[in-house]
């Protein structure tokens, strides 16, 4: 429990959603010029879905990224415990989807989040030993 940060969860998770919309967004732009728009209740095609599965693989790795930046304790911890709760929602789909999106996307939370939160730790770290070799000399 001392590991976790509610700071950098609560606050990582609200910017994390800021660049989750962002993505959508994007990912929705580029849908619609493909493979134009269409009702609400239709339903995806294989093709939509993958697009999907991509912009919620950009929005695991910038979310696992910004959480471990704002965490000042748990910067591995906190992403994890962020992306099981993902994992543990995304079974429980708002629309009708086939049950491999549903999987993949549930699945690939845990590990994107895992990456992203790393290459913050592995930036930080390059950053912090190019500062030490700068200042000794």
């Amino acid at each position: 429990m001392k590991n976790i940060d509610l700071k950098g969860i609560f606050v990582g998770g609200f910017l994390g959603l800021l660049g989750v919309f962002v993505i959508a967004v994007i990912s929705t732009f580029i849908k619609i010029m493909l493979f134009g728009s269409q009702p609400y209740n239709a339903p995806y095609t294989t093709e939509e879905l993958v697009i999907l599965v991509f912009a919620c693989a950009f929005s695991y790795l910038w979310s696992g990224f910004i959480i471990s930046k704002i965490s000042r304790k748990g910067k591995l911890l906190n992403p994890i415990i962020v992306s099981l709760i993902i994992l543990v929602l995304a079974l429980f789909p708002a629309r009708e989807v086939p049950f491999w999106y549903i999987l993949l996307s549930g699945f690939l939370a845990p590990p994107l989040f895992y990456y992203g939160a790393d290459f913050h730790l592995r930036r930080l770290a390059r950053c912090s030993s190019k500062e030490v070799v700068n200042g000794a000399a």
